[in-house]
């Protein structure tokens, strides 16, 4: 429940792209040194660090879309882009050098939690790395474990305040502190920011399966190809994803080119094995498309054995051949606009308002220094930033989206193929090892069972649970406490109570409702019914002497007396009238008020849950006002 919460309220404010996480790492160097002093060249060292470390997970994984790859960035480039972009710099967080790594992951969410778990590998091994991980959710490390989270926890005290040191994880609560500052307390006092264990040991569960899943995740299928097709992904086995996710989403005007198969022929095919990963396989599984009928696939009948390995086969063609005709289109309109392009000092020309306008901010946001114009520095500053603004000027920017790159790559995979390397990769089917088996695409209710009951416990104590009655239910309602935020019912908060147990071990514990109940109880004077009753025991526990007997704590007691009994002979008539027979003051309370509002709009609706109308289990004391509409 806590989860859906959070996860919904990250929703609601997240402006970020869908499926794309990103990646900030901040060495030791970044925020203990001066920002400016650090350099493209020393960050990229860094980076070839990284690369060095996580090469034995990510050698040989297929990623879904992009891979995963470190950026260096400066002080002077964030400022560049922030400039050229318009957008105003409003703290050190925006220029603090880092390292920048951004992952499109699609449908596989396999490869985000491997990329955190690769980050948490790297604050592991390197000392002093700060890191951070968001994605279109907002702090999806801490929406797995809002269940555990302190109630304090909440989308807008940790939005942009969680971090990664040392494999655990943290939240910076302060404020108005400099984020270098931060950045320097994490690492120098990491108790005070240091997340429960609770919350370390949801995360350290959910990234416990790595770097086995890594190899679990794989999945070979046998594929009857065209052989160019076969030579491409032996020699480019990772081109499968683009492969796949072209053929998935592709519509019917896309798939126009298909049907000649110009460079895909299906002519001279042969078969071999294709590794992908389980998401992949699954996607072409349920990819409804089997190739244009005319084209000359010959897909035997589905009873074959060989059945599942001709309709993948052809497939993988179908996507390989639009991905070549893409590139062929684009490479054409290149070719166009290439001619048309001016040289560098034409397009200042053209910009030139813009250029001006982009130097200006730059000047304001401080990225001059107040150098003296002519100066070797300031050249050099001005330099860099022409050559970015020539670089990402909105009207010059040829960078090409994700499919057109890997339509590219396939393209040049394509060209470079030979008749040699077809032949020299061709093998005998009988020589071929066996495919894995596609079982796991079928789970049966045990199996869903027991996920369940391994990702959120046993999901049957609940449904064994009796339901509470209406007396139950409103008696629990009325019990809880309330503040801004609404209710907070105890059992939505018994996990967050056990997991402060831990760290409040030491110290006494002082439950106010608790403590408020009791001392009601104490105060709260009962005087029995009869009058033997009261002489035997109140007096004396009021401790009245002989002289007081007379006096005015006698009237006053026998007057308490009379009328208690009076009250006590009216609720006795009014159980007697009351056909449900129930003597609760709760629910006695509650007719009162849905009589009084008549079917419409109250306390008692509001608290129920809606209109009268459908409290049609209640019975009313007095059939003569119930409104006109509901008397039948």
């Amino acid at each position: 429940m806590r989860r859906q919460k959070m996860a919904n309220a990250m929703v609601t404010s997240k402006t970020k792209e869908e499926d794309i996480m990103e990646c900030f790492l901040y060495p030791k160097f970044c925020y203990a040194a001066e920002p400016d002093a650090v350099t493209e060249a020393r960050l990229s060292e860094e980076v070839a660090k990284y690369n060095e470390e996580i090469a034995p997970f990510v050698a040989d994984h297929i990623w879904h879309s992009d891979s995963l790859t470190f950026r260096p960035r400066t002080k002077q480039a964030m400022l560049l882009n922030r400039t050229l972009e318009g957008s105003a710099v409003e703290e050190d967080y925006h220029t603090l050098p880092h390292i920048y790594a951004s992952l499109r992951f699609d449908e596989d969410i396999g490869d985000e939690w491997l990329t955190v778990f690769l980050i948490f590998r790297l604050t592991k091994v390197f000392d002093g790395l700060i890191a951070r991980v968001v994605d279109s959710d907002g702090e999806f490390l801490l929406i797995e474990a809002a269940n555990v989270l302190p109630l304090w926890a909440s989308p807008e005290t940790c939005q942009d305040r969680v971090f990664i040191h040392n494999g655990d994880i943290h939240v910076i609560r302060e404020r108005g502190t400099s984020f270098p500052n931060l950045l320097n307390n994490i690492n120098g006092k990491p108790h005070i920011s240091k997340m429960s264990e609770k919350v370390q040991l949801v995360l350290q569960k959910r990234l416990g399966i790595y770097p086995d899943e890594i190899r679990k995740r794989k999945h070979k299928a046998r594929a009857y190809l065209p052989e160019k097709a076969a030579s491409i992904l032996r020699l480019e086995p990772r081109l499968i994803s683009s492969v796949i996710r072209t053929i998935c989403h592709s519509d019917p005007f896309e798939r126009k080119v298909c049907r000649a198969m110009r460079y895909f022929p299906p002519e001279q095919r042969t078969m071999v094995n294709v590794k992908m990963t389980k998401c992949l396989y699954a996607m072409a599984k349920h990819c409804r498309y089997t190739g244009d009928p005319k084209t000359g696939w010959n897909i035997p009948p589905a009873t074959c054995s060989k059945y599942n390995a001709h309709v993948l086969g052809v497939k993988i063609a179908c996507g390989l051949e639009m991905l070549v005709a893409r590139a062929n289109e684009e490479r054409r309109k290149r070719i166009k606009e290439q001619s048309d392009v001016p040289d560098d000092g034409e397009k200042l020309k053209l910009n030139e308002p813009a250029f001006n306008a982009y130097l200006a901010r730059l000047e304001a946001n401080g990225y001059f220094r107040d150098l003296l114009e002519g100066s070797q520095e300031r050249d050099k500053l001005l330099s860099t930033a022409k050559e970015y603004f020539l670089k990402h000027a909105t009207l010059f920017d040829n960078l090409t989206n994700l499919y057109e790159s890997d339509a590219q790559k396939v393209l040049e995979a394509w060209e470079n193929i030979q008749t040699n390397d077809i032949e020299m990769h061709a093998q005998d089917e009988t020589m071929l090892s066996p495919a894995d088996t596609d079982s796991w695409l079928n789970v049966d209710p045990a199996q869903l069972e027991v996920y369940l009951n391994q990702q959120w416990g046993n999901v049957n104590k609940k449904l064994d649970q009796e339901p509470l009655s209406l007396r139950e239910k409103v008696q629990t309602f009325l019990s809880q406490t309330s503040d801004v935020d609404g209710v907070h019912f105890l059992e939505e908060q018994s996990m967050d109570n056990d997991m402060q147990d831990a760290e409040d071990g030491a110290r006494i514990d002082f439950d106010a409702d608790v403590f408020d109940s009791t001392l009601r109880g104490i105060l709260d004077l009962v005087v029995p019914g009869g009058e033997g009753e009261f002489d035997g025991s109140s007096e004396g526990s009021l401790g009245g002497d002989d002289e007081d007997k007379g006096g005015d704590m006698d009237k006053y007691m026998r007057l308490l007396d009379s009328q208690l009994q009076s009250q006590m002979v009216k609720d006795e008539n009014s159980v007697a009238d009351d056909d449900n027979n129930s003597a609760d003051p709760v629910e006695a309370s509650l007719r009162e008020s849905i009589e009084a509002e008549a079917g419409g709009s109250g306390p008692a609706g509001n608290i129920i849950g809606g209109p009268v109308r459908r409290l049609m289990h209640l019975q009313l004391q007095s059939p003569t006002t119930v409104p006109p509409d509901l008397q039948s």
